[in-house]
């Protein structure tokens, strides 16, 4: 199997793709994106999927961020994108947004996918304090252990990956 990135038909999405990937290289993260895809698949299980479509796209976001509150959007707005793309979406704290309560609400919620679209696209507020469980806070290390090795930077960071048999 070869994994790549290939442009998305969404002028939007393209120059998305091409900012995370300019921003693995500036951090000296010479990640293949078959590497990158290798470092996900044992946290695929902690991912909000969204969509149905045959290619993955592998989405780290911050759910108090403007940007991929925008990213979120659009993807809500747009079935098409949807029928193409299958999101593997994981929450990753931006610090400066001091998000981790919002993240462990929307993972610990009875349907994550739900949660995440009435905050993000929404805009609703969480309020209700709720005790954060071991197994969201490991999910929530995991996603980061990754992350780091990945080099995410910025939100919304996007990795595609086409499969060819």
């Amino acid at each position: 199997m070869i994994y790549t990135i290939k442009p998305i038909s969404s002028f939007l999405l393209v120059l998305l793709s091409l900012w995370c990937f300019i921003a693995i290289k500036a951090e000296g993260k010479d990640l293949s994106t078959k590497k990158m895809v290798a470092l996900l698949e044992p946290i695929e299980q902690h991912a909000i999927q969204y969509g149905e479509g045959d290619i993955k796209v592998y989405v780290f976001i911050d759910p108090k961020c403007p940007h991929s509150r925008d990213f979120i959007s659009m993807i809500f707005e747009n079935q098409k994108m949807r029928t193409i793309y299958r999101y593997h979406i994981y929450f990753y704290e931006l610090k400066r947004f001091n998000s981790h309560f919002l993240i462990g609400a929307i993972y610990s919620a009875p349907s994550p996918l739900q949660r995440m679209l009435e905050v993000m696209v929404g805009k609703k507020e969480i309020t209700s304090a709720q005790n954060s469980d071991v197994k969201i806070e490991e999910k929530i290390d995991d996603i980061k252990r990754v992350a780091e090795q990945i080099g995410v930077s910025k939100r919304p960071y996007l990795i595609v990956a086409k499969e060819w048999d």
